[in-house]
């Protein structure tokens, strides 16, 4: 034992690293985003295993809420949370090939179109159930989506395919969650456009929708019949630009705690590449977990964490499975709580401010968090599909 370092005993310590979710912010997020946009209905975004919180806990908050319908990227996503009992209807955003059609039909699950070759599949599926189908329309994003002007026949051949229900026509911001609005207005030029058009087919859509996360916040003619949020749900905003016209509280927080103190001399080096080099004598804090749980290496000298409602910076290159913290001569002990992001009672650091100070969103951050860190939940509520 290094001298001078009491290692508490009993419920004095909590030798725990997790991601501790809380889904009544989760909950008091959402509640905001449905006043602000009614009555637009709102389509929660629980890709990416719920952006890390964990897509079939979040899924059973959401529909003890009232939500009825989600939001995915893959199949794979769909039929994890099909397979646990959500029964209600999932959008999948990315393509479907021939393979995985027939699955996505008989689980009722809403189908992307993007081209011609999307509705030719559905098709030769050959189901004796038809398919739910949303039109992604290419407005700008260049990701996904149809181009409208090269292809001037696609909804006279979904209309009369005979194989699918069009119940969705849908596009995506590229910038809604930028100051300058001008490549905004003509992504929703373009998508006004096209959602006039479709209006003499019969069977049009009736669930329209756009916004996304930055546009709920600031762009309510982007509104329609319904709108899809992701990060702003889980307590950050999209961008350091976005708007702030909804209040909303992190549902995630990464915690861990003070595994060891060391004593350094002056001049010493810290981890790999020798990237930190202590100005003075000092104490170091190790914490165990590293890149491999979703402390990424770019918060080498960079990032801060929060030990007792006080900052401390990271030192030294971030480690597989181990950080390191200057904890100068302040009285930190091991067992201590670490806060690398979210709340505590001691303070609260956002996520939003670290990925700002790495050149990232806080997207990466929460979805980064790997399966080696359990998840605690607060707030749950008993299953229901």
């Amino acid at each position: 034992m290094l001298p001078g370092v009491c290692i508490p005993h009993g419920d004095e310590m909590s030798f725990t690293t997790c991601a501790h979710i809380n889904l009544d912010h989760l909950a008091d997020n959402i509640r905001a985003i449905g006043q602000k946009v009614k009555p637009a209905r709102v389509i929660p975004v629980v890709k990416a295993d719920a952006y890390g919180h964990g897509a079939l806990p979040v899924v059973r908050r959401l529909l003890q809420e009232g939500y009825d319908m989600f939001a995915v990227a893959h199949l794979k996503e769909a039929m994890e949370l099909r397979d646990s009992g959500i029964a209600r209807p999932i959008l999948i955003f990315g393509r479907l090939f021939p393979d995985e059609i027939p699955q996505a039909i008989q689980a009722g699950f809403r189908i992307t179109l993007a081209c011609r070759e999307d509705v030719d599949w559905i098709r030769q599926a050959g189901q004796d159930l038809p398919a739910y189908v949303h039109v992604n329309i290419e407005t700008g994003m260049g990701r996904i989506g149809l181009f409208v002007d090269q292809d001037p026949g696609f909804f006279d051949c979904l209309t009369r395919s005979g194989c699918c229900i069009w119940e969705g026509l849908y596009s995506h911001f590229a910038t809604a969650d930028e100051t300058d609005r001008t490549y905004a207005d003509l992504q929703l030029s373009r998508f006004q456009n096209v959602v006039s058009l479709i209006r003499k087919y019969p069977g049009a859509p009736r669930m329209i929708h756009m916004a996304n996360s930055g546009a709920v916040l600031g762009r309510p003619d982007s509104y329609f019949d319904a709108v899809r949020t992701g990060i702003l749900m889980y307590g950050h905003y999209p961008s350091a630009q976005a708007l702030r016209t909804i209040p909303v509280r992190q549902v995630m927080t990464l915690k861990t705690f003070v595994a060891h103190i060391r004593r350094i001399p002056e001049r010493y080096p810290v981890s790999y590449g020798r990237q930190w080099m202590s100005a003075k004598n000092t104490k170091i804090a190790v914490l165990p977990l590293g890149y491999a749980d979703g402390v990424c290496r770019r918060m080498t000298n960079t990032g801060q964490v929060l030990i007792q409602g006080r900052r401390y910076p990271m030192v030294g290159t971030i480690t597989m499975d181990h950080t390191m913290v200057d904890i100068g001569e302040d009285p930190v002990t091991v067992g201590d709580e670490v806060i690398l992001w979210g709340e505590s009672s001691h303070g609260t650091l956002q996520a939003g401010e670290l990925a700002e100070k790495i050149g990232t969103i806080p997207y990466e951050l929460t979805c980064g968090v790997s399966r080696r860190i359990r998840r605690v939940y607060t707030g749950d509520h008993p299953e229901s599909g």
